[in-house]
């Protein structure tokens, strides 16, 4: 039996964010990973001392070394997401040579979705498949009766505690000044998972949260209240895949947050449900809806069709006229670069932002992520150029991604389509594409 005792987490993204000491200086890390906090407050919750080395704080490898050196914890659980595989690599390995009786356990997104590749790299002890929150805590009571692959439980969402935010530097999180939104800014989750089958992510999703859930409204304003009072937030960023998927859910949460809190947010939708449901559109943003996240993806029906979507291109525009019509913002994803796309379908994805005119584009080169059908279908099809995780967990549009693709191209027409040329002409013709 393990008596009580400190735990360390390691928070490892230095790619996606800045690198080392990037902490509090760009709009990147004005966010908190939702995982280690929520695992923070279960361990808690079972009595243990819970402490965060996040790597964005400290300025090098160096100074992880003395932070591991100078830490009284025996047991460290860091989080893994494909992009971030070699740090994590590289940190366990460093606590190992530290202190060799130590015990590294990995969980997160590439943990379970690669767990037997995971498995191999000696310096992590236990690889955790699928959330942790219930599994971790039970592990160390007698981590020898568990072998190095542990499936996860799946916890009830409405009896989990709050988020531990206050492991992360929230004083530095909180000064980020953000290109959009007013701090200090809050993110917060209240579901799991995602019903639908768009094959450039699932079933890799599944694989982590495995059935869709949400919390109760309840128990997801019990958390929305303490945040407003604790740090007076200015902006609520509702990160869910899936915070629209049942329409009663949406107007019972406007409800709510136009008599509790009043101020603006931000969720994630898809295009089918806006062009569905207007009329909840109108509510949200009379309730400080400020912008809306949409996977566009595609501007050709082919295309959507391929990647099992699910929504249609006539979808896009009107999705994007109504939010227009009701002066909430668009955060538009979309993708150049899928498999069997040509130069004239890529044009008309291309021809489609334009029209919409996001406020905040976000285009991305298709990226073969990891336990997804795509992926399989790349490898099936002589795709991959390679299997370096640094390259399939970025979906930026700079490095190649399959073979097949004229990136130079591609580069090319992004680089010519300025946004504020986009807003200009699409001003004039969004009421006219129905």
């Amino acid at each position: 039996m393990i008596k009580k005792r400190n735990i360390s987490l390691i928070y490892p993204c230095l790619r996606g964010t800045g690198g080392f000491n990037s902490l509090g200086k760009n709009s990147e890390n004005c966010y908190i990973q939702h995982g280690l906090p929520q695992l923070a407050a279960c361990l808690e919750q079972k009595g243990y001392t819970v402490k965060l080395l996040d790597m964005r704080d400290v300025s090098g490898w160096q100074k992880v070394a003395d932070w591991i050196k100078n830490d009284e914890a025996q047991i460290y659980g860091i989080t893994c997401a494909t992009l971030d595989f070699y740090e994590v690599v590289k940190t366990a390995r460093l606590i190992k040579q530290i202190k060799p009786t130590a015990k590294v356990i990995v969980g997160g997104p590439h943990a379970s979705i690669m767990p037997n590749e995971m498995s191999h790299e000696e310096s992590f002890d236990y690889v955790v498949v699928g959330e942790g929150e219930i599994t971790f805590p039970k592990m160390l009571e007698n981590l020898d009766s568990y072998s190095r692959i542990v499936q996860g439980e799946h916890p009830d969402l409405n009896i989990l505690p709050y988020e531990k935010r206050e492991i992360f530097n929230l004083q530095k999180i909180f000064t980020v000044k953000h290109v959009v939104f007013k701090q200090p800014v809050v993110n917060v989750i209240c579901g799991r998972g995602c019903t639908y089958g768009c094959k450039f992510c699932q079933p890799a999703e599944q694989l982590i949260f495995g059935k869709f859930r949400m919390r109760s409204l309840d128990h997801f304003f019990g958390e929305i209240e303490l945040l407003n009072s604790k740090y007076h937030f200015n902006t609520l960023i509702i990160d869910d895949d899936s915070f629209t998927l049942n329409p009663n859910y949406a107007l019972e949460f406007c409800e709510r947050y136009r008599k509790k809190i009043g101020k603006p947010f931000v969720c994630q939708s898809r295009a089918d449900f806006i062009c569905n449901n207007e009329n909840i559109i109108k509510v949200m943003s009379e309730c400080g809806l400020l912008m809306v996240n949409v996977g566009f993806e595609l501007g050709y029906q082919r295309g959507l069709d391929f990647i099992n979507k699910g929504t249609t291109v006539e979808q896009n525009y009107e999705a994007a006229r109504i939010l227009h019509k009701y002066g909430i913002r668009i955060f538009a994803n979309y993708m150049l670069g899928i498999p069997t796309e040509t130069k004239e379908e890529a044009l008309a994805t291309i021809h489609m932002i334009k029209i919409i005119a996001p406020e905040q584009p976000s285009p991305a080169f298709f990226t073969p992520i990891q336990g997804s059908y795509l992926f399989d279908y790349c490898k099936e099809n002589n795709l991959m150029i390679n299997e370096d995780p640094a390259l399939l967990g970025r979906r930026n549009p700079t490095e190649p991604k399959i073979k097949g693709v004229d990136y130079k191209w591609l580069n090319k027409q992004l680089g010519t389509r300025k946004r504020s040329i986009w807003r200009k002409v699409a001003r004039k013709v969004i009421n006219q594409v129905r």
